[in-house]
């Protein structure tokens, strides 16, 4: 990617240092809400948008009739929208525009040539490996899989086997891998998602939440240490939340979300095939910082996570139940941007966000009880973001100093830019500099990073006057000790000694 035209002279750096050190922040007022990011000091400032509401798109807009209780939406590989309108027990199809109806599937054709109907189905997704849709139709009680003409090849209900302990099975989201595997979230199961293989085959659970290690959880672990069984039986069970909703990325991995997680560590995680949540060593917080407090309510509101997305850079956007809001995260758990509200305009929603999709700069929110897909496009200060923190995170820090620096022009507490433009002045060996970034981007690990290049620099420059400086001292003190010695020696015996000699005699 081609460096952008120099904006900033080398003469202009200490002002914008200085400039950047003053928390000013830069309102974006073309929404119709506060924009708002988190400084370096983990505080809520006003931010400039990277994303503003382009349009809010209704079933009557495309053609098919009002939408009832859009549940999920998805892309597939060639841009096209699946609206799963639950209400109305159908799935439509659109383009990327979102101009009209091109198919809307309501009546598939099973294997044996009947025909079925989806009753109040919540997800879906269509692979681009097996060219397959896989349809939660909950009311149902199953999973369907079914070529793009509607041709059921598989119908998946609840498992006869000794794993699967649960007497419903109602699928709520699904996914599948490149292989054909099949993970679904199933309502009110907290194993994990349940897992089948290509052939229809349940191979047990994915993904299983963790219960943390409160006070309470560990004092009934040593309860049942000594208890009855009638006692056990009657004790409540700690058990971990279900998952809420999944995505997968171009390499495999799962993302998935928990919506009413009392851990942290739960609220989004990335698990490898083994299981294993690969941001759990991070220490990342996902949603916002603190709770909300609502004044006309009377009540707090935290974060509840209900569906995610992985768009095509690698981006997280994890769309928030209790706020309406969007969080976009980079590959590795970085804040980019919040958009969204609760609010009646455009860009608002209602306390019923359902679903999060993306396609290029756009990023489509649906709504369950407006009944509308809301779409964001990307600013020109989003555009800038973007750029930067891809050169960066591919290890270009050099030509992504200068997008760093053009987004500090535009917005002082954004703190990724601080973090970017140290790393960058790092790389180039600018290491006092750098020190200086990485202080304003309350940096321990950068600083001590930029302070021990410094300081071997340091130590490189000045090695010949250290070295001299060494000499001098060592010789210095040589010869004092001898002259202290013959001082010593030439000195005269006081009387003690010379007594003591002619006893000696």
């Amino acid at each position: 990617m081609q460096n952008k035209t120099k904006r900033l002279a080398a003469a202009c750096l200490s002002a914008l240092l200085l400039g950047t050190a003053i928390r000013f922040p830069v309102v974006s007022a073309a929404e119709h809400y506060n924009v708002y990011s988190y400084d370096r000091w983990n505080e809520a400032v006003p931010s400039q948008a990277g994303y503003g509401a382009a349009k809010a798109v209704t079933g009557l807009d495309l053609g098919c009739g009002a939408f009832n209780t859009p549940l999920d939406l998805f892309r597939d590989w060639e841009d096209r929208f699946y609206v799963v309108d639950s209400g109305n027990n159908r799935i439509v199809v659109t383009d990327g525009d979102f101009s009209k109806a091109h198919r809307i599937y309501d009546t598939l054709q099973m294997p044996d040539g009947s025909a079925t109907t989806l009753n109040a189905p919540e997800g879906i997704y269509v692979s681009e490996f097996t060219k397959l849709m896989y349809i939660a139709d909950t009311g149902n009680s199953r999973l369907l899989v079914c070529d793009m003409d509607g041709n059921v090849q598989m119908e998946l209900t609840k498992p006869d086997s000794t794993m699967y302990e649960n007497e419903t099975f109602k699928p709520q989201k699904a996914v599948a891998d490149k292989a054909g595997n099949i993970y679904i979230v199933l309502n009110n199961i907290t194993n994990g998602a349940a897992m089948f293989n290509s052939v229809g085959e349940f191979q047990g659970y994915f993904g299983a939440n963790a219960v943390d290690a409160t006070a309470e959880v560990v004092a009934s672990y040593f309860w049942n240490l000594i208890a009855t069984d009638e006692m056990r039986a009657n004790s409540s069970r700690n058990v971990a939340a279900g998952i809420t909703n999944f995505d997968i990325d171009e390499e495999g991995f799962i993302y998935t979300v928990t919506q009413s997680s009392s851990s942290e560590a739960d609220r989004v995680k990335k698990v490898n095939p083994a299981g294993a949540n690969l941001y759990s060593s991070l220490e990342l917080t996902f949603g916002d910082l603190t709770s909300i407090y609502d004044a006309s309510a009377a009540k707090n509101y935290t974060t509840q996570m209900v569906d995610l997305d992985v768009d095509d850079e690698g981006r997280l956007n994890c769309l928030d139940l209790e706020s309406g809001r969007v969080f976009q995260y980079d590959e590795d758990g970085n804040l980019l941007f919040i958009l969204g509200t609760t609010a009646d305009q455009l860009g608002g929603f209602s306390m019923k966000v359902s679903a999060v999709e993306t396609m290029g700069d756009r990023i489509y929110v649906a709504d369950a009880m407006k009944n509308s897909i809301t779409v964001f496009e990307e600013t020109e200060f989003g555009a800038i973001v973007h750029e930067a923190v891809a050169l960066y995170n591919d290890g270009y820090y050099a030509e992504a100093l200068e997008p760093w620096r053009e987004v500090l022009k535009r917005d002082g507490n954004y703190r990724m830019a601080y973090i970017g433009i140290a790393s960058a002045l790092y790389n180039d060996g600018d290491y006092e500099e750098s020190m200086k970034y990485a202080k304003l981007a309350e940096s321990p690990k950068l600083y001590d990073k930029a302070f021990e290049g410094y300081r071997s620099e340091w130590l490189n420059e000045n090695f010949n006057w250290i070295a001299a400086a060494a000499v001098v001292l060592i010789a210095g003190g040589i010869v004092l000790h001898i002259r202290n010695k013959k001082k010593k020696k030439n000195q005269p015996k006081n009387l003690i000694e010379m007594l003591h000699e002619g006893e000696e005699a």
